[in-house]
């Protein structure tokens, strides 16, 4: 085995590692509100983002050095399997990579559900082909770690890779923001970084995008499931 194979085996043991550290629930953590997934079932639309608040050590991290509410965003893309409760969200996993999910797994969580404005059946229909598209593909570590150096304000070792115009193509791994905003982006809806962190870096590239910048962007509005006290 070379020394480049090997050293690239230890640092996919390691992502592995930290990945199930990170994916451990927080202790005594509750959300202030939760949304039913019925709820949901019955207002969500083709294209649709959803803000979650997460209950995780990486939800918990990434809130911390973000500020926000939220730690996750995801796309509604509709029912791709038959059944009463079908897998019809695409989202980017820290440790499964990009791969569909149930409303069903977003029992008990804060969801928020946001609507691109101004756009027909037939964009939202491409934005959810095209982030199903992207099913099987690979987290990318490099990327997150990158961006939380950033908002730590650490020197980082290395930049994350440019695009043309913001938007990687040809990409394969995702962070769970950057997979939702290269969908838009490539629809002519860009979703820029608003975090001072990132701002001075590029204001146009939406690689620097995390999960908050979503619900401040004015591509979006709001649409409100019914909502019970946990």
């Amino acid at each position: 085995m070379s020394i480049l194979r090997l050293i690239s085996d230890m640092r996919a043991r390691l992502f592995a590692a930290l990945a199930v550290f990170f994916m451990q629930p927080v202790e005594g953590y509750g959300p202030a509100t939760t949304t039913d997934p019925e709820s949901l079932s019955a207002v969500l639309r083709n294209g649709d983002v959803l803000l979650t608040e997460g209950n995780t050590r990486a939800a918990a991290l990434i809130k911390r050095i973000t500020r926000s509410t939220w730690s996750h965003v995801s796309m509604y893309v509709g029912p791709l399997e038959q059944g009463p409760d079908p897998r019809c969200i695409v989202e980017a996993d820290i440790a499964a990579g990009v791969r569909s999910i149930r409303l069903s797994e977003l029992q008990g969580m804060n969801v928020r559900v946001l609507r691109p404005i101004g756009l027909n059946d037939a964009v939202r229909d491409r934005l959810a082909q095209w982030v199903v598209g992207q099913i099987g593909g690979e987290y990318d570590h490099r990327h997150a770690w990158a961006l939380a150096r950033r908002f730590l304000r650490l020197a980082p070792k290395s930049g994350i890779a440019p695009a043309p115009n913001g938007i990687a193509h040809s990409a394969t791994r995702f962070i769970c923001s950057s997979l939702l905003a290269n969908a838009f982006a490539l629809v002519g809806y860009p979703i820029l970084p608003i975090h001072t962190a990132v701002a001075a870096v590029s204001t146009a590239d939406h690689r620097y995008v995390m999960p908050g910048d979503f619900e401040r962007a004015s591509v979006f509005e709001v649409v409100n499931p019914g909502q019970e006290k946990a």
